[in-house]
């Protein structure tokens, strides 16, 4: 990894990345295309015959689609250190190790080293940004040190040990974050069971305030639906026991109605999951431009049924891709999450959309789609290149289907794998 002063130290020298095809995600492909980058941004995009110039330094990638760096806008590093240690079963279920687990000694230590971990894997799976929570509010200091681009979310769980457990302690936490040019941070109140409803307003405001994104995980499952409306047995007993420990209460409305009303005149945010929607939820979500963040094979690990992810798109919501955590997934690779879709799902978006969705529509739910997540000009150079056959009639369906790993990931037009 390389620090970031070091980073700061080494602007990109301007050059063209030229390949079998060029993905900007906002056109269709170019065969032979180029990608022009001066002082870590694009400059240009097309025809590699038309923006290549006398003396310029060609970086030809042959047999490959470049496309934007990948966005991977909902995952806890911290938990890279259970990859593998909880089988596939119920949330609650998986909670209840996972606590566990992460109660044994050392904590804090295994899960830096943990955060670095994940960031490596990622990196290494062509992901150039992560949307990244943490309990501990431990990431921001191990990922400074990498070159990915990230939005580090402190989160808030009002059920919670340690801080954040209040909206000061989150407003504390988040002063400790120190941001720079690839570091911004964010804020993730847990979920409306884990969280009181006046907690959770507080903070969407407070990220507002602050113009910074925020991530709440959201209609996650049938019980937490059943517990907003007012049943309280529908939750498991250790989480009611819980909860009734602590003082929390079911609001007594639907997780729409109680959405609406956190996120009233707060600028629009991350709904990680949204596994169970009702009817009429898509149009109120699409109405206030909430994007849904849906986690393929975490959803499968958990045994949900099929994502409402076609009927959100339908209605116009935006719907991103991502991987959650390795502690219930097999991997960190989100192009893996688009192959998933692509190939095990019925009636899959486009090739073309999905690329999308781990492109551009994962960078706007960070709210970074103003400088990442497409290749067009004035945007930052962070790109990855895939192997492709030069002749492919559908060089993305095709790198979907495959999902390989990168031959070379850029961030800022610096060579980071």
């Amino acid at each position: 990894m390389v620090p970031d002063e070091t980073q700061a130290a080494q602007p990109a020298a301007p050059g063209v990345l030229t390949a079998a095809w060029v993905a900007p995600v906002v056109t269709p492909p170019l065969r032979g295309g180029g990608v022009r980058v001066a002082d870590g941004r694009i400059t240009a995009v097309g025809p590699a015959a038309e923006i290549v110039q006398p003396g310029d330094r060609v970086t030809n990638l042959g047999a490959a689609v470049l496309t934007p760096g990948l966005v991977n806008p909902h995952t806890h590093l911290e938990l890279t250190d259970y990859a593998g240690r909880i089988p596939p079963g119920p949330l609650w279920d998986w909670l209840v190790r996972l606590v566990a687990l992460r109660r044994t000694p050392d904590q804090a230590q295994r899960e830096a080293a943990a955060v670095a971990r994940g960031a490596a894997q990622s990196l290494a799976a062509g992901v150039t940004c992560v949307g990244d929570i943490s309990r501990l509010n431990l990431h921001w200091r191990v990922l400074r040190r990498s070159p990915l681009r990230k939005v580090c979310f402190v989160e808030l769980l009002t059920l919670a040990d340690d801080p954040p457990r209040t909206v000061d302690e989150l407003r504390a936490a988040a002063d400790e974050v120190r941001e720079d040019d690839r570091l911004t941070v964010g804020f993730a109140p847990h979920a409306p069971y884990s969280v009181p409803a006046d907690q959770l307003r507080a903070a969407l405001r407070l990220a507002h305030e602050r113009g910074r994104p925020w991530c709440v995980h959201w209609a996650e499952t049938r019980a937490e639906r059943a517990f907003l409306l007012g049943d309280t047995a529908a939750v498991p007993p250790f989480l009611r026991d819980l909860l009734a420990r602590r003082g929390l209460r079911s609001p007594g409305l639907s997780a729409i109605e109680l959405l609406e009303r956190c996120a009233a005149d707060v600028r629009p945010g991350l709904l990680a999951h949204f596994n169970y929607a009702e009817a009429g939820d898509a149009e109120r979500l699409a109405a206030a431009g909430h994007t849904v963040v849906y986690c393929p094979r975490a959803h499968r690990y958990f045994g949900h049924p099929p994502h409402p992810f076609r009927a959100l798109a339908r209605a116009g919501v935006r719907v991103a891709l991502a991987t959650d955590s390795a502690a219930s997934n097999q991997d960190l690779r989100l192009l893996a999450e688009a192959q998933f879709v692509l190939t095990q799902t019925p009636e899959p978006p486009p090739p073309a959309t999905l690329l999308r969705m781990i492109t551009l529509d994962a960078a706007h739910a960070l709210g970074l789609d103003a400088t990442i997540g497409s290749l067009e000009p004035g945007k930052w150079a962070d790109l990855a290149a895939f192997p492709c056959h030069p002749d492919s009639p559908d060089p993305v369906a095709d790198l979907l289907r495959t999902a390989p790993l990168p031959l070379g990931v850029w961030i800022a037009g610096v060579r980071a794998a």
